[in-house]
């Protein structure tokens, strides 16, 4: 969560790097490190006030998510919100350093409201039953850009910074969010998730509403915040944990020569048949030990299913299933400690795709693991999703107290990636709990499928399991095939077919 200091020549940041949150500052000219502020709850989200003598930012040490200012050496902490039970997060400064725009859940769901820089005249300035957060004020205090769900995905949104006329959609990418606004108020940068579950920062023409790609290699960035004092200056926060351990040459898979890997047993796990392609177990074996360090807890100790015989069908399953390559796994659908619920369910629409991020509540509560969970989970229980919303798949939960651990995106840092829920007409996630998928995670490397298979199967077995025309038989559509990677019948032979049909 980066902010420049106005003057350009200083950063605060939240960080973890003394044992548990608190907030920093980086001198850009000396490289001097100092930190701000000193208690065993969170601390983060830093804000400047625009003269550049106080910070507001978000904290757990009241007992519930709170705004509060301190001066910009970290004295003086004083709370705005104390006075409010409900969460209080994402503080933004008003360019003339009067009010502090923010997120609350006050009202039972996230509202960006704006209240004075003591903490008075509080004001909802978006009144929406969907998700509403991350205000940003425009250079000249006009306006208010956000991200909502109001049409469903996140998406950036505009309000009047007084609240005198209703938001206006801005942009209409898949998942956008964290806007930022240039000095000049003619552009926002914003993060942006894509079909692919790829993350990178965008640049968007205010006026137009045209975005443009940051050049940056695709990873998972975040945050961005722009330099009021350079203008063509962008910090954000980027993925640079994806362990570079795993990478490898991959070399075409002659038949001449057979498969090259096979499947590997996966050490002290609990699933039907516990074992992975040679391929990817090193990688799990990294993330499992990954979330229980920052966890506490053997998530992935137990699983649902990892691999399948390469001869199973079943008509609750794809016939063509990466758990058959060995890179999949299917995590358990529910974690507790005792009667403690440990797993959160957060839905995440990109695009048309319904997605779930998981987060996972940490042994220890005491700041050093985790961070604040600012997102609402999903209710899939059964009182909810077929009597308070049938039809619906479910509903929002309330954010709850605690420490949590982002699942979704440590799992993506090894290159094990989520599926989208299905949403089909005899297969739909709102009336199916199976279609729902958001306990698999695959490991796919760029490969297709039958590339996959190759690399632990002959292609004698292939052939035997999965020739072009049988699975043609089975129903399964051409195109599906083709992107599967499943080889196709010579030209002669697709002609001879088509006659004799």
């Amino acid at each position: 969560a980066p902010a420049w200091s106005p003057d350009g020549t200083r950063i605060a940041f939240q960080s973890r790097r003394d044992g548990n949150w608190e907030i920093y500052v980086l001198d850009l000219t000396s490289g001097q490190l100092s930190r701000l502020t000193h208690d065993l709850a969170y601390d983060g989200a830093p804000a400047w006030s625009p003269d550049g003598t106080r910070i507001a930012f978000e904290s757990y040490r009241a007992g519930d998510l709170d705004i509060y200012i301190m001066e910009a050496d970290g004295s003086n902490p004083v709370n705005l919100t104390e006075d409010e039970p409900a969460g209080d997060c994402d503080p933004a400064w008003s360019p003339d350093g009067e009010r502090i725009a923010f997120t609350s859940w006050r009202d039972g769901d996230k509202e960006i409201y704006v209240m004075d820089a003591d903490g008075s005249h509080l004001r909802n300035l978006t009144r929406h039953p969907a998700s509403d957060e991350a205000p940003a004020w425009s250079p000249d205090g006009r306006w208010i850009a956000f991200a909502s769900q109001r049409e469903g995905p996140l998406r950036l949104y505009l309000v009047d910074a007084d609240g005198l006329s209703p938001p206006r959609s801005l942009s209409h990418l898949e998942w956008d969010g964290s806007p930022s606004w240039s000095p000049d108020g003619r552009s926002i940068v914003f993060a942006s998730r894509h079909i692919n579950d790829e993350q990178s920062l965008h640049i968007m023409d205010v006026t137009t509403g045209t975005s443009l790609p940051l050049p940056h290699e695709p990873a998972l960035d975040e945050s961005p915040a722009w330099s009021r004092k350079s203008p063509s200056q962008v910090v954000g926060a980027w993925d640079e944990a994806s362990p570079p351990l795993f990478v490898e040459v991959v070399e075409p898979v002659s038949e001449e020569h057979g498969h090259p890997y096979g499947f590997v047993r996966l050490p002290e796990v609990e699933a039907l048949i516990p074992k992975l392609s040679d391929r990817v177990d090193d990688s799990f074996n990294a993330l499992r030990a990954r979330v229980m360090e920052e966890t506490g807890y053997d998530f992935l100790g137990h699983l649902s299913e990892a691999l399948r015989p390469i001869d199973l069908f079943s008509e609750d399953s794809e016939y063509l299933s990466w758990h058959k390559a060995g890179r999949a796994i299917d995590l358990l659908w529910d974690f507790y400690d005792g009667a403690q619920p440990l797993l959160e369910v957060v839905r995440e629409d990109i695009g048309e795709e319904p997605y779930w991020r998981l987060f996972l509540r940490c042994a220890r509560q005491d700041g050093s693991q985790g961070a604040p969970l600012k997102v609402n989970p999903w209710d899939l229980s059964y009182r909810a999703r077929w009597i308070e919303t049938r039809g619906q798949g479910g509903m929002l939960k309330p954010i709850p107290y605690g420490y949590y651990v982002d699942f979704t995106d440590l799992a993506r840092a090894y290159g094990w990636r989520r599926i989208s829920s299905y949403a089909e007409e005899d297969f739909d996630w709102r009336s199916n709990f199976l279609a729902l998928e958001y306990w698999h995670y695959q490991k796919t490397d760029g490969l297709t499928w039958y590339q996959a298979m190759r690399e632990v199967y002959s292609e004698e077995e292939l052939k035997r399991y999965f020739a072009w025309e049988d699975l043609v038989d089975l129903g399964l559509s051409e195109p599906f095939l083709v992107a599967k990677g499943i080889p196709e019948p010579p030209v002669a032979s697709q002609r001879e077919r088509a006659l004799l049909r």
